[in-house]
């Protein structure tokens, strides 16, 4: 679940004919940003790219890639790529369907003639968008049986995954399935006659010039790796992520590592056509809908989102990473870190650092209509104080947090507990049907909309969060202390 404390204003990169350079200006601001997020949220090492048409605008390394050994991060830091790898992943899979060997639209029992009968209907497409009803990690059948001292394998992994059932019909609904994910891995395999790894090895990414990326090998030394840290009462820890322990031979919903420089170099291959047509890369890019008709603003393993005509695509990773592209400018901003518990918004301050965010007015993101109702001065000062945020198990962050609620010109703002010249700010309007909303937006679709408990002092909110398929999830209550 993605929170909304890393909800970032809707960016629209206005960049005129060809932005090819940044200003010492903006390079500094930029710095003088990570530095400042980093000390704050305690982020050891920091990798960012900034690039226009696959060209370098902007590579730093900040901090540090091992805290125990001292040593900084720098151009040969590999960083573990966690779910950002997934769309290297459908970039495979197209690669096969421009070839012939596989069809998107196609039932994946062609691939897998031993797969469950409940899963006939379930389409390669379906498991590139998330939209097949298999069930997410915590519940997946696949993630089971592992153990640290051996290897996970592919056979097993799929033999593992055959035991579930599909949580809805495919195509029905929207739900982030890393089983989906390896079992795409686990087609390519079958249908490339190379293991999975190999196939990402020769085929992806040699030839895009990542010399130095690998697949996640326990059982391996790697020079270089960046040493995975989280948070812990308020402490830097080891990262105890499972899929840091235990070895799996079939890692494809999140198991690259790679360098900046990779990373760069994967930017430019795609951008030049160098491992797929343009028409391949429109159709990842582009919104899947659910068989009703709506859309779930997710591509082939990209967040997506077309907003005045403008396309802008994103995917994070739990290991710290982020990846934002703004299709149509050109613009991409790649960010690697080693924690894991940080607010996962720095490409979005980035790009707003390089460009002003347009003005939200109080209309649907999404639709345009009006959905806000003018407010009384009663309801503007009921609600104005400093609030807990109290977050449930729907929520992508663990421990509560203070948020404020001011008013502005005679308007309600809500502001998140950043640093100085970062702290979160964003207009809250009153929706007709009762509850506020957050005007903010993030690529990957998250909108945030508070209920009204009660109206007396003991006032409280229930926080949701929006993915526009006709329902929302709630994912905590504001509790106001004062």
């Amino acid at each position: 679940m993605r929170s909304f404390l890393t909800v970032i204003s809707l960016i629209i990169f206005f960049i005129g004919k060809a932005q090819n350079s940044i200003s010492d200006k903006k390079s500094t601001e930029i710095d003088n940003y990570i530095e400042n997020i980093m000390s704050e949220q305690k982020i050891p090492g920091l990798a960012l790219a900034i690039a226009y048409n696959g060209k370098v605008l902007k590579k730093q390394n900040y901090g540090l890639s091992s805290i125990e050994y001292n040593v900084p991060v720098t151009d040969s830091s590999a960083f573990w790529l966690a779910s950002v790898s997934k769309h290297f992943i459908a970039t495979a899979i197209m690669q096969l369907h421009e070839k012939g060997r596989i069809g998107i639209n196609d039932k994946i029992h062609k691939y897998l003639t031993d797969a469950p009968t409940n899963w006939k209907d379930v389409t390669i497409k379906h498991l590139m968008t998330h939209t097949s009803g298999l069930p997410t990690t915590s519940k997946a059948s696949g993630w089971g049986e592992r153990s640290a001292t051996g290897t996970y394998s592919a056979e097993k992994i799929y033999e593992n995954a055959k035991k579930d059932t599909l949580m809805f019909n495919p195509g029905e609904d929207f739900l982030y399935s890393d089983e989906g994910i390896y079992l795409l891995g686990y087609i390519i395999h079958k249908v490339s006659g190379l293991s999975f790894n190999d196939y990402m090895h020769k085929i992806i990414f040699k030839p895009s010039g990542m010399q130095s990326a690998y697949m996640m090998d326990h059982f391996k030394i790697h020079p270089n790796q960046a040493t995975g840290y989280s948070i812990r009462n308020g402490e830097i820890i080891p990262d105890r992520n499972p899929y840091r322990l235990i070895d799996t031979e079939l890692n494809s919903a999140g198991g690259i590592y790679a360098t900046i420089d990779d990373m760069i170099n994967w930017e430019s291959a795609m951008t030049n056509n160098l491992l797929l047509t343009q028409k391949s890369k429109d159709l990842m890019w582009s919104t899947y809908k659910l068989n009703n008709g709506h859309p779930t603003h997710y591509g082939f393993c990209w967040y997506t989102q077309t907003t005045q005509n403008k396309r802008i695509i994103f995917h994070l990773g739990v290991a710290g990473t982020e990846y934002l592209r703004f299709v149509d400018e050109k613009i991409s901003i790649i960010v690697l870190t080693n924690q894991t518990k940080y607010v996962r918004a720095i490409s979005h301050r980035i790009a707003e650092i390089l460009n002003v965010t347009p003005v939200i007015s109080e209309k649907d993101i999404k639709t345009g209509t009006v959905i806000s109702s003018e407010p009384k001065e009663k309801d503007i000062q009921m609600l104005i104080g400093q609030y807990e945020f109290v977050p449930n198990e729907n929520f992508y962050l663990d421990g509560n947090f203070m948020v404020d609620i001011i008013k502005d010109r005679q308007e309600l703002w809500i502001e998140y507990p950043t640093k100085n010249n970062y702290r979160k700010r964003f207009k809250l309007a009153k929706m007709t049907n009762g509850r506020w909303i957050q005007l903010s937006w993030e690529p990957a679709f998250v909108e945030t909309s508070f209920e009204i408990l009660k109206t007396n002092k003991d006032i409280s909110f229930k926080a949701y969060e929006d993915y526009d398929l006709g329902y929302d999830i709630h994912v905590g209550e504001l509790k106001k202390v004062n």
